[in-house]
């Protein structure tokens, strides 16, 4: 796919779902498959104002809904949301999106829609989103390998400036867990550390590897417990701060009943359902004092861009975003890449959007 052939589709009809497949240095596992690939859909829509684009990118094992339903729904209602867009004077993030929309789906249609009625307006981005912009954006590193990789996985974070890291817990032994952790720790002295353990232990296996860790000075656990609702107890038995990420959208009125024992949130609007249901969540979070974590879920660099966009506008002196995801593409959307714009641990980008990127079209597949 090239330019001239999108100009030619989008000539025959004003709008366009293609697909791409970006290869990764490392597969994504879920329940169903191994991927080597990461699949999605780009939204294209030759407006008015020029063509303007969105991602839908649902992740088989977090997302509900696969990519030929995505793809059903954007066909059954973009026509007429693109009706109703152009005739709408309300603000994208207010605007009235179909119910029947999933998460990945409605995030492709926010994303669209911002595009379009920025360059409709002809505008600066502070102007548009009617707030500063706090560039540039701090990001954390992601150490997801074994022991053995770990030195030079820590290499390679500190070499990327890093101040903050997540490490994924819960896949091993729990010997090996807090080895992994005290080897972070003892490397890296000033480190900030974030564990994530995707709800993999029991009450008992949480209360020991987090009472073990305890003099590691953990910035907190994320998701430790396969049953959420033993948070409370957990919280008791160990001083290290909890954070959430599955229980806000798998059980959204559980997450606000245990807020009181929660440090963070993790936010992810490609699963939470875009962006008018992730400032819903950092409201609440402001409002209790709990932290507010942006993190992607491993959309393209598009959707990477998108999230550390508004991570930087509506999240203020934002907590490192998780972003160290962009590292696993082997090619990317974006030209130049979303990671060449990575220095000393930061998101550093110009103030617009998206002009100083272009489309990697080699990457789209055209439609047969």
């Amino acid at each position: 796919m090239n330019r001239s052939a999108l100009a030619a589709l989008l000539a025959e009809n004003i709008w366009h779902i293609l697909h791409y497949r970006l290869p990764l240095r490392n597969s994504l596992t879920s329940q169903q498959e191994s991927d080597p690939f990461r699949k999605g859909l780009l939204l294209f829509w030759q407006s008015d104002v020029g063509i303007v684009y969105g991602e839908i990118s649902p992740l088989p094992g977090l997302h509900s809904e696969s990519l030929d339903e995505a793809k059903l729904l954007v066909q059954n209602h973009f026509p007429h949301f693109i009706k109703e867009l152009e005739a709408s004077n309300d603000n994208w993030i207010e605007f009235n999106y179909p119910k029947e929309l999933t998460p990945s789906v409605k995030f492709g249609f926010e994303m669209l829609a911002f595009h379009y009625q920025l360059l409709r307006q002809r505008t600066s981005l502070t102007h548009f989103l009617k707030q500063e912009l706090s560039f540039p954006v701090s990001l954390n590193g992601l150490l997801n390998c074994s022991l053995e990789s770990l030195e030079s996985e820590i290499q390679r974070c500190k070499f990327a400036g890093y101040k903050t890291v997540k490490i994924k817990v819960g896949r091993k032994e729990l010997k090996e867990d807090i080895q992994r952790v005290r080897l972070v720790r003892r490397q890296w002295a000033d480190v900030e550390i974030r564990l994530d353990a995707n709800q993999a232990w029991t009450l008992t296996e949480a209360e020991e590897i987090l009472c073990a860790l305890a003099d590691c000075n953990l910035a907190y656990c994320e998701e430790p417990l396969h049953n959420p609702q033993e948070l409370p107890q957990l919280r008791k038995s160990c001083e290290v701060n909890l954070a959430l990420d599955e229980t806000l959208w798998k059980d959204p009125e559980l997450a606000r009943s245990i807020q009181n024992n929660i440090h963070a949130c993790i936010l992810k609007p490609g699963i939470l359902g875009g962006w008018q249901e992730t400032l819903k969540w950092i409201k609440s979070a402001k409002s209790t004092g709990i932290l507010p974590v942006l993190s992607s879920s491993f959309e393209s660099g598009i959707g990477h861009l998108w999230i550390a966009l508004l991570a930087s506008s509506y999240v203020l002196k934002a907590p490192a975003v998780g972003l160290d995801t962009a590292f696993w593409f082997d090619k990317d959307l974006l030209k130049p890449s979303f990671t060449s714009r990575i220095q000393n641990g930061r998101l550093i980008l110009p103030q617009k959007w998206p002009e100083f990127f272009e489309l990697n079209m080699n990457v789209l597949q055209t439609p047969s």
